[in-house]
C-alpha cells in the first residue's frame, strides 16, 4: 500500500470514530503532530475548522488548513479552544509526556473529545523500526540493538496500557475503543495488519496485551 493510501486510510478510520462522538462538521479541530500533513489534509474535508502543529516542518503536501511550527509540548492556543484534538501515534515521540497530556486538557473545551493512539510497549514488533521486542528493553541495551541492527539510537518512549491509563485517568474520563475498532476492521478502515488480528482476537477480553496499539476517546473530567 502507498503512502498516500495508507495515509488516506488512517484518516478515515479517526474520522469514523471522531463521528461517534461529536459532528465534526461543526468542530474546530487540532492535529497534533502532523508529520506529512496527508491525514491533516483529509482531516480538513471534514471539519469547520483545522489547525495543525508540529516541531518540524515535513509535510509532503499542503491542504486548506493551518499550520503552525512549536518547539515543544505547548500549545499557542487559549484555553477550550477546540472542540476535537487528536493525538495519533505522538505521546511516545515527545519529551514531557505529562505536559502533553496537561496542555491537550488545556486546550480542549469542556464538552470536546481527543482522540488518542498509540502503540503497544508489548507488542513483539516494535512500530517503527520493526524489531522484535526493542519497546520492552532498558534505554541503553535498546540503544545497542539498535545501533547494531539500524545504526540509530532509540528515541522512543513506548507504554503499557496501565502506563497510558495511569497518566491519562487525572484529566480525562478514557473510553478505549480499541477492541471495538479491532473485531470490526471494515466499519473502521482498517490495515490488513489489524483486519488479521480481529480475526485472532474475536472476543477475546485480555486485549490490553495482545494489540499493537490503543485507540482512546477521552472527555475531560470536571
Amino acid at each position: 500500500m502507498n503512502l498516500f493510501k495508507k495515509k488516506f486510510q488512517k484518516s478515515m478510520k479517526i474520522i469514523s470514530i471522531l463521528s461517534e462522538f461529536r459532528d465534526i462538521s461543526e468542530s474546530k479541530v487540532l492535529d497534533i503532530g502532523c508529520g506529512n500533513g496527508l491525514i491533516s489534509k483529509n482531516l480538513r474535508e471534514y471539519c469547520k475548522e483545522l489547525i495543525a502543529v508540529d516541531v518540524e516542518d515535513k509535510r509532503l503536501i499542503e491542504g486548506d488548513y493551518k499550520f503552525i511550527l512549536v518547539k515543544d509540548e505547548n500549545l499557542p492556543f487559549e484555553k477550550n479552544y477546540f472542540d476535537i484534538i487528536i493525538s495519533n501515534q505522538v505521546i511516545e515521540h515527545v519529551t514531557d509526556q505529562d505536559l502533553h497530556i496537561k496542555e491537550i486538557f488545556r486546550v480542549l473545551s469542556d464538552k470536546g473529545i481527543c482522540y488518542l493512539a498509540t502503540p503497544n510497549k508489548y507488542w513483539p514488533i516494535e512500530p517503527h523500526y520493526y524489531l522484535p521486542f526493542l519497546g520492552l528493553l532498558p534505554t541503553k541495551i535498546a540503544n545497542i540493538y539498535l545501533k547494531i541492527f539500524k545504526n540509530k539510537y532509540y528515541d522512543v518512549k513506548l507504554l503499557s496500557y496501565n502506563q497510558l491509563i495511569r497518566k491519562l485517568n487525572k484529566y480525562f474520563i478514557i473510553n478505549n475503543l480499541t477492541l471495538e475498532v479491532i473485531k470490526n476492521p471494515s466499519k473502521y478502515h482498517l490495515e490488513k495488519n489489524y483486519r488479521l488480528i480481529s480475526y485472532f482476537i474475536g472476543n477475546f477480553t485480555l486485549i490490553n496485551s495482545f494489540v499493537p496499539s490503543f485507540i482512546l476517546i477521552l472527555k475531560k473530567k470536571k
